[in-house]
């Protein structure tokens, strides 16, 4: 770097540090700020405007234009604009100096400069209210509060004003209200004067609804600054929301519930004036055993809709706040009854329920299985009890019963909740032994069909055999049949030819 550049950066850097700043809240307002500038807010030129600042953002890209702000009630013109910086000059790394000089010579007005830089996805913007030209120029006055503010009570309003040839402490501000429950005033105009507090540039007054008469609703508020001149500013408006009735809190619910049973606890009877639709609700459950929670599930601000699991007294307490934060509550107990369990009892294998008797082979199983029918809690706490013939034998929720001599017997199951409430179920079972003439007479018919069977398969075998036999010598014992029968039958033919000739003689 050249000694002439070196030099330039040091007067530079030095003319940023002796800038006057007669008002120091424009300049805190902006620490921490990437887009920054001494200058203060009214300063009053007429040939040249020369702004200067420092930035943390790349400069090669800038926006600056020069509104007229003079009439609030039309709308501003750019008088100037620009892309660029006039001047840029690096000081550290990451820290620039920037001034924008414009020339001013023509106009006469109170102008807005506006510079804005881009920042990743956002804007950093830096604004500054000059006063152009001869004059007469209007006071100008910058709100510090929002455009719609909830009072309660009294609000106190933060506002900046900015005078051309006068002082602030000199200046008046005019108050203007008026009943606007649909955006528009709607009845009687009020005005009145407001006793200021200036500290500098920044005024504050308050709004308090007792001294301005104010009951709950929404009130349309204007105000404005009238310098020692009478010259006024624009006027700035908000909308005032007047909250100062506390909230009513109303429950409606049964006084009497069963355990497990889903009740409705309505409290959109709860209110608050004119505000009503603006109550927040927060539904508090006390149970029997002293546990405070907060029920999350089928709940609304209005409603609330709860299966209370145990029996008891259970206590429901209905908080409502409303937008300013005042609160109401009330309360109500809800006595709910235990419901005694219901046997449901099925045999494995089987389509019965809750059979009286039962009969069964002694070298059979029985399976039981208790299905009991239970609300709230009380499932989870249930006790299970088999007796047979009046002797405990199980507590589990099924029972196998095998090995049991040949009888009868009473099996009776108890079912208890944690209330004490029972209720149970009887089976006569009834254990039969196989009977033995059964049992011979089975071995004794087995034998004989496997005897008959093995009978069977000989015979067949024989003849099989004696059919083959028989099938290898039938030719010869044929032919010999044959001849047998011829000669037979010649000696039938000659003595019947004796006898013949004998008659004939």
């Amino acid at each position: 770097m050249n000694q002439y550049s070196k030099s330039y950066i040091i007067l530079t850097s030095i003319l940023l540090m002796s800038l006057p700043i007669v008002n120091s809240s424009s300049v805190d307002s902006e620490v921490g700020h990437k887009l920054t500038s001494p200058v203060e807010n009214g300063i009053w030129v007429n040939n040249t405007l020369e702004v200067n600042g420092s930035t943390t953002l790349p400069p090669q890209d800038a926006d600056w234009a020069l509104y007229d702000v003079t009439d609030p009630n039309i709308e501003s013109s750019i008088l100037a604009s620009g892309e660029f910086f006039t001047s840029v000059t690096p000081i550290a790394e990451g820290l620039w100096i920037w001034s924008i000089v414009i020339d001013v010579s023509s106009f006469n007005c109170t102008c807005l400069l506006e510079v804005t830089q881009i920042d990743g996805s956002g804007e950093e913007s830096l604004n500054r209210i000059i006063f152009i030209g001869e004059g007469s120029h209007s006071p100008v006055i910058i709100p510090n509060h929002d455009t719609s503010i909830i009072v309660d009570g009294e609000y106190v309003i933060s506002s900046r004003a900015i005078l051309a040839d006068s002082q602030t402490n000199d200046s008046k501000l005019i108050l203007n209200w008026c009943l606007a429950p649909n955006g528009a005033c709607d009845g009687t105009l009020f005005d009145s004067e407001v006793n200021v507090s200036w500290e500098n540039d920044i005024g504050t007054f308050s709004i308090n609804v007792s001294s301005l008469g104010l009951d709950d609703g929404v009130w349309k508020f204007t105000y404005h600054l009238q310098d020692v001149y009478l010259r006024t500013s624009a006027e700035i408006e908000m909308t005032v929301f007047v909250d100062q009735t506390n909230p009513t809190s109303v429950l409606i619910c049964p006084e009497n519930a069963l355990e497990g049973e889903m009740i409705v606890i309505d409290g959109s009877g709860s209110t608050d004036g004119v505000w009503s639709n603006n109550l927040q609700s927060i539904w508090y459950v006390t149970d029997p055993d002293g546990v405070i929670y907060l029920p999350t599930s089928n709940t609304t601000d209005e409603m609330l809709n709860i299966a209370l699991s145990k029996s008891g007294n259970y206590t429901v307490r209905l908080d409502v706040i409303d937008w300013v934060g005042r609160m109401s509550s009330s309360n109500t107990t809800i006595l709910v009854s235990n419901v005694p369990p219901i046997i449901d009892l099925h045999l494995e294998g089987s389509s019965v329920k809750n059979p009286n008797s039962w009969q069964f082979l002694q070298d059979e199983n029985l399976e039981l299985v208790a299905a009991t029918i239970e609300t709230g809690d009380d499932s989870n706490s249930l006790i299970y009890s088999w007796y047979l013939n009046d002797k405990l034998i199980s507590t589990s929720v099924n029972l196998s019963l095998s090995d049991l001599d040949v009888g009868v017997y009473n099996l009776r199951l108890v079912v208890t909740d944690n209330d004490g409430a029972e209720d149970s179920h009887e089976i006569e079972v009834t254990v039969k032994a196989q009977s033995k003439s059964e049992s011979n007479t089975f071995n004794i018919a087995a034998v004989f069909v496997l005897v008959g069977i093995i009978g069977f398969s000989i015979m067949i075998f024989r003849r099989m055999r004696m059919s083959e036999n028989e099938t290898s010598v039938l030719p010869k014992w044929d032919s010999s049949h044959k001849s047998n029968s011829a000669n037979k039958e010649t000696e039938r033919v000659s003595e019947n030819d004796i006898w013949t000739d004998e008659d004939s003689s």
